[in-house]
């Protein structure tokens, strides 16, 4: 067999597909998404490798997805977050509280005080069209008029403004007012959505021209990524720290999150939400913004509820047609083995 290494997808003979999550010099620390426990088997090396096969595997990308695995200083064993839910458990809950799935209309309420945050989302998709396409932004920066390119950027945010960990309106004023970095951020921004799949350098050009913009430090993220997002949601994303933290966490994903917009966070965000967007499509999900509603929704949920809702979903059921009752506890799996405020400087 090929020597093993932390990632790899591996065939257990019993166990069925895992993930090798950590190699030690005499154990191989491996998730067996069918074992039902967020806990890694422990298995002795190499007295294990009878049983393990790493060919004719089909590619799994939820399992290579899974990278939030820590050791627990109690078990020795690698294990998910305690608040871990499969990304079908948390599907399931999402279409329990939207029957109709992504299909739903938006509503407003109060006036539209408290529009939902897919409704805030998308009015600011729509506003980026009204006020900078058709290539009016790229005139707008061709004739180097920044004040009214800021005063635009105003209006699409205001949509926006109402979501916890954005940009407020008022900060975005101050950090618009003119100057050289107001210039090398739009500069940025616009060449960064120049190009279909900009790479990491037109990335990283952009956040430092964010951050030069002085925003606080917990508004960073937004800064860097909210215009990309309304103005290509098909494409881009944004990154609201707790939401995408959160929801990323619960659904196995280390972001390896770090407060200063990075493209190591940015890039495992990116592909977590390409998988969950082609997971979602059969409930009607259409775009990046459907995906951020979605993790959003598996971060806040309380654990222990989706826990209960989902293991009772699950529980088979007796003769008489209800669900028996079934004791939840973590085992370790055994095998047999026989022959992881402003900053901006003026």
């Amino acid at each position: 067999m090929k020597e093993m290494s932390t990632g790899s997808l591996v065939k257990h003979r019993s166990l069925g597909m895992g993930k090798v999550v950590a190699v030690e010099a005499n154990a191989l620390h491996v998730f067996f998404p069918g074992s039902d426990t967020r806990y890694a088997a422990k298995l002795r090396w190499p007295a294990v490798s009878p049983f393990l096969s790493r060919e004719d595997l089909e590619p799994n990308a939820w399992l290579e997805g899974l990278t939030s695995f820590a050791l627990d200083s109690v078990s020795g064993r690698y294990a998910l977050a305690a608040n871990f839910i499969s990304q079908d458990e948390a599907i399931g809950l999402f279409l329990e509280e939207h029957p109709k799935g992504f299909a739903e209309v938006p509503v407003a309420r109060a006036g539209g005080v408290r529009r939902e945050r897919a409704a805030r989302w998308r009015a600011a998709a729509a506003e980026w069209i009204e006020v900078f396409g058709n290539g009016q932004g790229e005139r707008y920066l061709e004739d180097g008029n920044y004040g009214e390119l800021s005063r635009r950027a105003l209006r699409v945010a205001a949509h926006a403004a109402g979501i916890p960990g954005m940009v407020e309106v008022e900060v975005l004023k101050e950090a618009f007012e003119p100057g050289d970095v107001v210039r090398h951020y739009f500069d940025a921004l616009f060449g960064y959505l120049s190009v279909p799949s900009p790479a990491r350098a037109r990335f990283e050009r952009l956040c430092a021209a964010s951050n030069a913009l002085g925003v606080p430090a917990d508004a960073a993220w937004p800064m860097a990524t909210f215009f990309p997002f309304v103005a290509v949601p098909s494409r881009q994303l944004v990154l609201v720290p707790r939401s995408a933290s959160g929801g990323a966490s619960r659904l196995g994903c280390d972001l390896q999150y770090q407060a200063a917009p990075n493209w190591v966070t940015y890039s495992r965000l990116r592909d977590l939400s390409a998988r969950l967007l082609e997971k979602l499509q059969p409930s009607g999900a259409k775009d990046l913004i459907d995906v951020e509603v979605f993790l959003h929704a598996t971060g806040a949920r309380r654990p222990a509820a989706a826990v209960k809702r989902a293991r009772a979903a699950a529980a088979p059921k007796n003769g008489s047609g209800k669900k028996a009752a079934k004791e939840v506890k973590v085992k370790e799996v055994k095998v047999k083995e026989v022959p992881t405020k402003s900053r901006r400087k003026r």
